[in-house]
């Protein structure tokens, strides 16, 4: 794991116990925040459960610039005392009993150049100050270059568990729902593009977001 996502890994535990507003879902190490007036890429997304399960707890994508140790994330919370906004509410599927999956929004400022998604962890907050952690059994590579003054859509990370012992992320594509709720937070945000990700690599711990109508959407407020 980059240095700069241990420190990562330390600070989320000790934030589930401090921590009390709504927190970003954006983790960006130092050297790779873009200076004042300097140039600036956008990664846009949403991450967060698919429904309610064991992930209902917190979860993060895992990303670096590439030939470095310098990280970042996108990471989604659900506790007490912390966790991220509730941008998205809604169920997936025909069940109208189910209850519905949450995610939150990220819009993820970088220098540009060339990144890499890489892996994935899950965190359950537990009694005691104590917790759990989950990540893949192998490291991936799904590169991308971003270019200075542009946004662009990476896609919905939606996850499920079974138990706390096996996860995966679906991604897929809902990029009008999600740019709707980045503009909110960043108004300045340039035209999105879509990345188009080629995934192949990731599989089996991401896959394609399963075929299924909503049926209970929390529309994003304008």
């Amino acid at each position: 794991m980059p240095v700069v996502l241990r420190a990562f890994a330390r600070l989320l535990p000790l934030a589930l116990l401090t921590a009390c507003a709504a927190q970003s879902p954006v983790l960006v190490s130092d050297p790779l925040q873009p200076a004042a007036g300097g140039p600036v890429a956008y990664l846009v997304g949403s991450i967060g459960p698919l429904g309610r399960d064991n992930a209902y707890t917190n979860q993060r994508i895992l990303l670096r610039q590439r030939g470095s140790q310098y990280g970042a994330a996108a990471w989604w919370g659900h506790a007490e005392v912390a966790h991220t906004p509730k941008d998205i509410e809604e169920v997936h599927g025909s069940n109208k009993k189910a209850l519905p999956g949450e995610a939150s929004v990220f819009v993820m400022p970088l220098k540009p150049g060339d990144y890499e998604f890489y892996d994935f962890q899950f965190f359950w907050s537990g009694y005691n100050g104590g917790y759990r952690s989950l990540q893949a059994r192998e490291q991936f590579l799904v590169p991308m270059h971003l270019e200075a003054g542009k946004a662009y859509y990476m896609g919905e990370f939606r996850s499920s568990c079974l138990g706390v012992s096996a996860c995966l992320f679906f991604h897929g594509g809902k990029q009008t729902r999600d740019e709707v709720i980045a503009r909110r937070y960043t108004p300045g945000l340039p035209p999105l593009l879509p990345l188009n990700l080629n995934m192949a690599p990731a599989f089996p711990f991401v896959m394609p977001m399963p075929a299924a109508d909503v049926v209970n959407n929390k529309e994003p407020k304008q």
